[in-house]
């Protein structure tokens, strides 16, 4: 096959697909994700999530509402995972207000000994992180402009908190400005509530699940009677599932 053969073909496979985008876009426009204040969830319940990687059970995660002082929460997460004789362990904290607008948030790395650490706090218009990294200290600061809450890419309580505290509708598209500590900057997330119940086996019995896409990220969120039953990163091709 001649090159300019094979370049047409690139070049049409991706005009195609940013037609598709286009077409979605206009036709099912996204919304501004609104936050609706944080779910009614008991202080010091903990809930807790299987990590699989390939299938494998490689972990846990869990996470729990430890403080509610006026309008400000305290989540605290915990991840232990060990992977090929090696154990990395996980812990953070994230102080936010009513309506999920985070105002602290740290995380604590032990891989094998090595301890590594991130704080993040939050200003009208800055997000100021300053990362230790094999005894190495740096800060980063980035403009913050509108809203941007705060999650992260592979611990589902953050995920769970943040869709429980959000308007979603059956069908809609909605977009919204996230930082993500573990990539040091502001994504833009764009979830799909999927208007067909999927079913699923947890802790095998099948149950029929709302399904909510991130397309971003490359992220699927099971949700079943108001929990967060499973969540799936294809990309990294991890699943984590509720533990009763």
């Amino acid at each position: 096959m001649k090159r300019i053969q094979v370049v047409a073909g690139i070049l049409l496979i991706l005009g195609a697909t940013l037609a598709i985008e286009w077409y979605t876009e206009t036709r099912y426009p996204a919304q501004d994700l609104v936050m609706k204040g944080v779910p009614d969830l008991e202080l010091g319940e903990k809930r807790s999530f299987s990590y699989l990687h390939e299938l494998d059970l490689v972990g846990s995660t869990s996470y729990t509402l430890v403080e509610r002082e006026a309008d400000t929460h305290m989540l605290v997460c915990s991840t232990e995972v060990t992977n090929e004789g090696k154990r990395l362990v996980l812990e953070s904290t994230l102080v936010f207000d009513d309506l999920y607008n985070p105002i602290d948030y740290s995380l604590y790395v032990d891989h094998q000994g090595d301890i590594n650490q991130i704080n993040v706090t939050f200003s009208e218009s800055q997000i100021i992180s300053t990362v230790t990294f094999a005894n190495e200290t740096v800060t980063l600061t980035d403009d913050c402009t509108g809203n941007v809450l705060l999650t992260e890419n592979n611990m589902p309580g953050f995920w769970e908190l943040l869709l429980l505290s959000a308007e979603l509708q059956s069908g809609e598209r909605y977009v919204v400005d996230a930082y993500i500590p573990q990539g040091g900057k502001v994504f833009e997330l764009k979830f799909y509530v999927n208007p067909n119940p999927q079913t699923i086996s947890v802790s095998g019995e099948y149950i029929d699940c709302t399904v909510i896409q991130e397309s971003t990220l490359d992220l699927r969120f099971y949700f079943h009677e108001g929990r967060m039953v499973q969540m799936r990163n294809d990309d990294q091709d991890l699943t984590f599932t509720l533990i009763d």
